[in-house]
């Protein structure tokens, strides 16, 4: 019997006060035991780079908004790792999640300008949440991670 090749979701988050780790963490979580057969790698923006976008059929990204922007430890990992993306033709689906103390608009409007550039697609609608994180927020984290895996899993995106 052939043996099924699983999917790969990596999931990239930047965070300082811990509001969007311990988000990324619990999307990771849902992810890993939503879908069994989709394995899962959670990794700090600083610690991934361009051979984990290969390796992943997808990506969710979790960070603040900073000043009104990306925080700098997620624009860095996307300056990181653009020029060897787009060299190589990697379109991955992508889903978006902003813990911020603001509105998180400049920083979601300043993503999906990148995201174009890399030409990746958006599948899951962004979420964006101001302050510290109640249950509803991480229910939200957790659907988010568990349907991004489960879409991959189907070959939905």
């Amino acid at each position: 019997m052939a043996e099924i090749e699983k999917k790969h979701l990596l999931i990239v988050y930047h965070s300082q006060s811990g509001r969007n780790e311990s988000l990324a963490y619990a999307a990771s979580r849902a992810a890993g035991d939503a879908e069994p057969s989709v394995e899962v790698r959670l990794l700090r923006a600083a610690e991934a780079g361009t051979r984990d976008l290969v390796w992943c059929d997808g990506v969710l990204l979790f960070f603040p908004e900073n000043f009104g922007a990306i925080a700098g430890g997620m624009k860095d990992f996307l300056d990181r790792t653009f020029y060897a993306v787009i060299d190589r033709e990697i379109h991955r689906p992508y889903g978006v999640f902003i813990c911020t103390g603001n509105d998180g608009g400049s920083a979601l409007q300043q993503f999906e300008r990148i995201a174009r550039g890399y030409s990746w697609r958006c599948v899951t609608e962004a979420i964006i949440t101001a302050g510290r994180p109640d249950a509803e927020i991480f229910t939200k984290a957790e659907e988010l991670g568990a349907a991004f895996a489960a879409g991959l899993d189907i070959g939905v995106f």
